[in-house]
């Protein structure tokens, strides 16, 4: 019987059956001289998934959809190698992991537990599975039993760039050839760049397959309670059993795909998030913006001609967005008798979710609304909340990444400026 028809009776049969799924256990693997402890939802079927840790760690979600699979039949053995090299939280110590590490670990679970192995992750962990499946090939090269990736709302960014510009990916995603399964997070913030990702994955030749999950803005994000989240996370271990026979039965690559000979330079600031105002390096002349705001009322960028315009995007779950309000309200009431306008654009969230938020929250500015981030997209937003500054002529002078405080003397200067010019 192959593997495929194999996991396909054990999911009816688990479905069926539906015991209660084992503890997680806790071993321990040497690792290069390195002691790492991993968390192991044992299973019956031949088939075991190995978890990377995203930047911030493993929450109650994944160990929801582990235990899913458990029941399932698949066994998964989860390991947070930040957690485990005593590394800060975050993408940056990510990136600074050697590859060798989870390329030998994969190695020792294969070994330890006798079955092939799936490689599974969200967001930054994503950089972890793609550079461990490269270095694993290149010391591997003729096994058979690394099925490829399953990557959820993947972020293989080098750096956050500074607002317009392009992303850059860690140099292994043009350099990977394994088979990958994307499960995309329809309103997750790097939705707008996943084109782009799909095509440095495969310019290494990767066979890459995606799945969208309408309606979730990321899976494993405990605060987002919206009911398609819940409901796609139900259907996360059916999804990923799926995926697992499709890897399964294909062909899997006879090379290691070449790093490119010039990759980019990383960041100059490891996070890629600004401290204040930048100068803007991308084109100039912003995107159209017409959209209604979350009490109907029509507003277009155009609206706005002759005056300094800050243009903010921002999302009620991201709790930078919500900790700069207060500082965005004093800096519209400072410039409230100039030519100055200051909007914000909600991302990806609907009318209802944004009128509750300002219920409770005191918003002094119009805030429109992008009900499926398209808007965030053409403006080249990768991160939240993102803000871009237009002077009375209509360019983009200066753009930020990050929040930062909106009323400090430094912006307050760089504002005025901008409204001299235009009064002139």
């Amino acid at each position: 019987m192959s593997l495929r028809v194999k996991l396909i009776v054990l999911l009816l049969f688990f479905a069926s059956a539906s015991p209660l799924a084992a503890e997680p256990a806790r071993l321990t693997l040497n690792v290069q001289n390195q002691e790492l402890e991993l968390r192991q939802y044992p299973a019956e079927g031949e088939v075991v998934a190995l978890w990377f840790a995203p930047g911030n760690g493993f929450g109650l979600r994944h160990d929801q959809v582990a235990r899913g699979l458990q029941q399932q039949g698949i066994e998964s053995w989860q390991v947070d190698l930040l957690e485990n090299l005593f590394l800060p939280r975050g993408s940056a110590s990510i990136r600074q992991i050697d590859p060798t590490l989870p390329a030998n670990l994969i190695e020792q679970v294969q070994r330890r537990s006798g079955k092939p192995v799936v490689l599974i992750s969200n967001s930054y962990g994503a950089i972890l599975a793609l550079r461990g499946m490269r270095a694993w090939q290149r010391k591997n090269l003729s096994d058979q039993t690394l099925l490829g990736a399953i990557l959820f709302s993947p972020n293989t960014y080098q750096g956050i760039p500074s607002l317009g510009l392009p992303p850059q990916y860690v140099p292994e995603t043009y350099a990977s050839n394994m088979p990958l399964m994307i499960l995309q997070s329809a309103r997750n913030g790097n939705r707008g760049q996943l084109d782009d990702l799909i095509a440095a994955l495969r310019f290494g030749g990767s066979q890459v397959f995606v799945q969208m999950m309408p309606g979730a803005t990321s899976l494993f994000y405990e605060e987002d309670k919206a009911e398609a989240t819940l409901d796609h996370l139900q259907q996360t271990p059916a999804r990923i059993l799926r995926a697992i026979s499709l890897l399964d039965k294909l062909p899997k690559p006879d090379h290691v795909a070449a790093l490119r000979e010039e990759t980019p330079a990383p960041a100059e600031d490891p996070l890629g998030l600004d401290i204040g105002l930048r100068p803007f390096r991308g084109d100039w002349s912003p995107p159209a913006l017409d959209l209604k705001d979350a009490r109907g009322r029509q507003h277009s960028i155009d609206d706005y001609t002759g005056k300094v315009r800050v243009i903010n995007f921002w999302a009620t779950w991201c709790p930078p967005c919500v900790e700069e309000i207060p500082s965005l309200n004093r800096l519209r009431q400072h410039f409230e008798d100039e030519p100055f306008e200051l909007i914000s654009v909600n991302y990806a969230q609907q009318a209802d979710e944004v009128k509750e938020f300002l219920e409770k929250v005191d918003v002094q500015f119009p805030v429109l609304i992008d009900h499926d981030g398209t808007e965030a997209a053409r403006w080249k937003v990768l991160a939240f909340p993102s803000t871009y500054i237009i002077d009375g002529q209509g360019r983009i002078r200066y753009g930020v990444n990050a929040a930062i405080e909106w009323d400090t003397p430094q912006v307050i200067q760089a504002l005025r400026r901008l409204i001299e010019e235009t009064t002139d």
